[in-house]
């Protein structure tokens, strides 16, 4: 049964103006915004940051990170974006409308930025994928020996193209497929590797607890930036998959079941990769060469390694390619608001500028080499972008929606049944904590 027209899309027929997409229900809400945010942060990113922080002594403070912060701005982000009714430009022209549009348009080209090496990673699973199912891995420097990282990219553009223009309808059907399939994916994974040799020591090293580093200012500068990473805070996705939300939804309620199943997914992705580390003698600290590196070694020793292989990898896909998408919507959504033109229209230029920005990272993995001092660019653009950028952007947009947008928009927007104003106090006091928590880091 199809949702009844809100207001603001009786308004959009009255003026003229273009009809606003909206999510089936809020439990596709809450669907497509998991499938959005969890991606290689959740089963890449978060093992390795948790084998260079000292295991368990990480995901403590990760998690109290994710509840004390991830939280309140993924409220936040997503009630502007309900409450405007538009995508980061328009949100936060609501916000001011001189100067707003620019701290939109800032957002977008961020999320632009790093979606452009996003897909070229996002490439590289879809390659591993291919290449298991042949039964021909082989090693990271086989795969980019030629012009492979650049294939699979154009290759991947062409696929997020091809959902972008079938609107976010498109976007439910996938996320309701590719979801389940990944969660049971870990979780069984999970379940095999736990019954390897080195689970034990993985288990005594995941769960383990360390005062001394739990109070290293370092271990919460790298747990904060885990938890923005691995939802997308900052990116305006929060902002514009709001944006398609019909008000009175519960976001509170929505919200802590994205952050809960988010962070689930976290959790049992270090307990699918850790047994595997330490049955087969590989450091914890190896980190980004995992999965493209030392995996494909590993899948070619063990009983079933080929069918393990396949699953693996597809999941490392289907993880990165929702988030593709889920950038991609970021971008497209301020360019047909702003300019008014069709949607098919508004996805091409979306994904071109993703395209032409993202060669030279694509490149930096080929034949070509591409390199800024010594450094392959795609490493440079995500040390430039994808860290310190981020989270200033998370926290300065917080801040702007907490004390620009009345406390009781933001409250009534949030439609829960208790009292959430701590979340609007989190964001509003979010810079100064963040300014102390670097002093400290960086001092101490």
């Amino acid at each position: 049964m199809e949702n009844p027209k809100t207001t603001s899309e009786m308004a959009q027929m009255a003026t003229g103006t273009q009809m606003r997409p909206v999510w089936s229900s809020q439990q596709m809400y809450i669907i497509a915004s998991i499938a959005g945010v969890v991606g290689l942060g959740n089963i890449w990113r978060f093992p390795y940051m948790v084998g260079l922080n000292g295991g368990g002594t990480f995901i403590v403070a990760y998690a109290i990170c994710i509840l004390a912060i991830g939280f309140p701005i993924l409220v936040l982000e997503s009630s502007v974006g309900i409450l405007t009714n538009r995508g980061p430009v328009g949100a936060f022209r609501h916000i001011n409308k001189h100067w707003g549009p620019w701290v939109g348009w800032f957002l977008v080209t961020l999320t632009v930025a790093i979606s452009s090496y996003y897909f070229v990673v996002t490439g590289w699973t879809l390659g591993y994928t291919i290449d298991a199912v042949r039964g021909n891995l082989g090693t990271f420097d086989d795969f980019t020996s030629g012009y492979s990282s650049l294939a699979y990219f154009l290759a991947v553009s062409l696929l997020v193209l091809a959902v972008m223009w079938n609107g976010i309808k498109y976007l439910e059907k996938i996320s309701r497929i590719m979801l389940p399939l990944l969660v049971l994916g870990i979780v069984g994974l999970a379940g095999f590797a736990q019954t390897l040799e080195g689970a034990g020591q993985a288990n005594d090293f995941y769960f383990s607890f360390d005062m001394d580093q739990f109070l290293e200012p370092q271990t919460w500068r790298m747990a904060s930036g885990q938890a923005f990473y691995s939802l997308s805070i900052g990116l305006a996705l929060l902002i514009t998959y709001g944006s398609y939300t019909p008000k009175g939804i519960n976001i509170v309620a929505s919200s802590a079941a994205i952050v809960a199943t988010n962070s689930f997914v976290s959790i049992v992705a270090g307990l699918m990769v850790f047994p595997i580390v330490f049955t087969f003698g590989i450091t914890p600290e190896t980190g980004s060469q995992l999965s493209f590196t030392a995996f494909p070694v590993v899948f070619g020793e063990i009983a079933a390694g080929r069918a393990i292989s396949i699953v693996f990898f597809t999941l490392l896909f289907f993880a990165a390619f929702t988030s593709c998408t889920g950038g991609m919507a970021v971008v497209m959504a301020p360019i047909r608001d702003e300019f008014q033109i069709p949607r098919w229209v508004a996805a091409s230029i979306g994904v071109a500028a993703v395209t032409l920005v993202g060669i030279p990272s694509a490149l930096s993995f080929t034949s070509v080499g591409l390199a800024v001092n010594g450094k392959p660019f795609l490493d440079m653009m995500d040390q430039v972008t994808g860290s310190g950028v981020v989270i200033f952007a998370g926290i300065m947009g917080a801040a702007l929606i907490a004390w620009l947008i009345p406390k009781a928009d933001l409250m009534e927007t949030m439609n829960s049944r208790f009292s959430n104003l701590w979340i609007i106090i989190v964001g509003r006091f979010l810079p100064v904590g963040a300014a102390l928590i670097l002093i400290a880091a960086y001092l101490l």
